[in-house]
């Protein structure tokens, strides 16, 4: 099913190293070469495996969703909602997917453009979320919402967090945002401590478009991408957020299942 596989691992992190040196040696034995490097995983692997915790995941996926390369997250980190396959387990279930026996699924991703006067300034991409935040997290940040040309709202809050179904089980959770199963075609808008009470969360259309303008950003805000990356954004700059055009695909194991992934890493059903 795959001929060669690019390795990623977690930087500064020997465990990662270590256990993509025993992987290597395990998928030589099975007749499968292995690549490292970002630019012959691009141009020449036909499966990613990433060896690290959901942000190795997070930071694979924004970097080669637009080479249509599968990626199985083996899991060294703490969660586990994207890279879910346990260490203990890893030469069982990758022997299964070079033998094709896994669970394929579609996950979408934001693309977000900082604009200013019409002008494109730059360009980001995001797996879990794009946030809107104030410099000084003690202060407010005031800013306007439009969704496909119309006005929204006004908000006065600690921040805005745009959110894909993925990201739904992360920062946006924990905001008081809803749970969205990846196969929703839905983008999220969760406020974040909003000074007024009768903000909610707000799910819309894959399809739709986000525009954020920050009102005063003279203190500094900031948007984040998936918690990784950060820019300033200053007055008179627009966020523009959109659905990015290519799909990331996630492998699991064959009697991957969603809901059991939930309670355990949400301890659903657990006695207190």
């Amino acid at each position: 099913m795959f001929n060669i596989i690019g390795i990623i691992t977690k930087p500064n992190d020997s465990v990662s190293k270590g256990t993509a040196i025993e992987l290597s040696e395990f998928l030589s034995t099975q007749g499968v070469g292995v690549v490292f490097d970002d630019k012959s995983i691009a141009q020449q692997a036909d499966l990613i495996i990433v060896l690290g915790g959901d942000g190795s995941l997070l930071n694979a996926a924004r970097s080669f969703v637009d080479n249509n390369i599968p990626i199985l997250g083996i899991n060294l980190g703490r969660l586990g909602f994207l890279a879910d396959v346990p260490l203990t387990g890893m030469f069982d279930i990758v022997s299964e997917v070079l033998n094709g026996k896994y669970t394929k699924e579609e996950r979408c991703l934001l693309s977000c453009q900082i604009k200013q006067n019409s002008e494109t300034l730059d360009n980001f991409l995001a797996l879990n979320d794009v946030v809107i935040h104030r410099k000084e997290h003690l202060k407010m940040v005031e800013f306007d919402v439009y969704i496909d040309d119309k006005f929204v709202n006004n908000q006065r809050a600690d921040g805005l967090i745009i959110t894909t179904p993925t990201g739904s089980t992360a920062y946006a959770l924990s905001s008081g945002g809803p749970i969205m199963h990846p196969g929703v075609n839905a983008i999220g808008l969760v406020s974040i401590c909003p000074h007024t009470m009768s903000h909610r969360p707000l799910l819309m259309p894959g399809n739709s478009e986000i525009v954020i303008q920050v009102k005063d950003s003279d203190d500094g805000a900031i948007v984040s991408f998936d918690g990784q990356i950060s820019v300033a954004i200053k007055a008179g700059q627009d966020i523009r957020v959109f659905q990015h055009s290519s799909f990331i695909y996630l492998l699991h194991p064959k009697d991957y299942d969603y809901f059991e992934i939930i309670r355990s890493k949400l301890h659903w059903g657990h006695k207190l």
